[in-house]
């Protein structure tokens, strides 16, 4: 491995963090994970990651630098934020003892606004990347993350390109032998994300709890889809990001081999969590308002969103 990061804090690792900071810890990284519900099931069985595109694969992680407390993990030198963006008004308490003065922060959290979010709790001139995780990785039980899909995370800032410490944390992540991407605009690189968060999250909630697979067979859901596609696709052009139709396409020609996918949203559902409804659906539709443009179509799948999560 030819580049250190220092000292790790690694909030939330569920899913996307469990797989990402699992992957730098083999690579060699001080990786500290933070856990909550799941920290006495990771001390009794450990962390293992199933890599699917590897025959399934397994590989635990050892030594397993496991904490229940952030204060027994102290200031880092980075702290990776993958906790569900319905905790961000927590993370303020959560993180304090974790960020030092030097403290760089990357969050690779869904939906928008979250780097804004870390800004205005640790400062506007903190160093913050965002990592936007083009994946499909599940927890199928408190120590067992399964990555069904490599994909690959992009990297990006607000303020422009990435900095001197941003390049060397996606550097850090292509060591570990996890697929990146550099985006010269973070904003464009949110709005293409939502292009398949928007629909494929929203509808399996709403159209009653259903995988991928079935709303590609549903030829009014795989409609609605595509218009909630176009949405997010007019409302990114008034700020100045070009996604082409061909990019809206390749979401559902992606989408289709994953078979019987389960996303994020819905496995968080159907096991009685929040859902990211604010910073997947409601922060894209006050960014459209602002711009004039009302987006029904995201506006109506929010409201049953709302409904169905009360």
């Amino acid at each position: 491995m030819s580049l250190k990061l220092g000292k790790i804090g690694l909030v939330g690792p569920g899913a996307i963090g469990g797989y990402y900071g699992g992957m730098l810890a083999h690579a060699g990284q001080d990786v500290h994970f933070l856990f909550h519900s799941t920290y006495r099931d990771v001390l009794r069985n450990g962390l293992s990651l199933v890599h699917h595109a590897e025959g399934k694969r397994i590989s635990r992680v050892e030594p397993l630098q496991a904490y229940q407390n952030a204060d027994d993990i102290g200031h880092c030198d980075l702290v990776i934020v993958a906790s569900k963006a319905t905790a961000n008004d927590s993370l303020g308490a959560i993180m304090k003892q974790l960020v030092g003065p030097e403290t760089s922060l990357l969050t690779l959290q869904n939906g928008m606004g979250n780097v804004e979010n870390l800004q205005n709790l640790f400062g506007q001139g903190r160093e913050i990347i965002g990592g936007l995780c083009f994946t499909c990785i599940n927890r199928t039980a408190p120590g067992v993350i399964e990555n069904l899909l490599p994909g690959y995370v992009q990297f990006g800032q607000l303020a422009g390109a990435l900095s001197v410490r941003g390049n060397q944390i996606a550097d850090a992540f292509a060591d570990a032998g996890i697929k990146i991407r550099k985006a010269d605009s973070l904003n464009e690189a949110l709005w293409r994300k939502l292009c398949w968060n928007i629909p494929f999250n929203g509808l399996s909630i709403a159209a009653g709890g259903i995988t991928t697979d079935l709303i590609l067979s549903n030829p009014d859901l795989k409609q609605r889809a595509w218009d909630l596609m176009l949405e997010v696709q007019a409302v990114a052009r008034a700020y100045e990001v070009q996604i082409e139709d061909s990019f809206l396409q390749r979401q559902f020609d992606l989408t289709e081999p994953m078979g019987p996918y389960r996303p994020s949203s819905l496995i968080d559902f159907q096991a009685g969590k929040p859902v990211e409804v604010d910073t997947i659906w409601g922060e894209p539709l006050r960014r459209g308002k602002l711009k004039g443009l009302m987006m029904p179509q995201t506006k109506r799948l929010f409201n049953e969103l709302n409904k169905a999560t009360q």
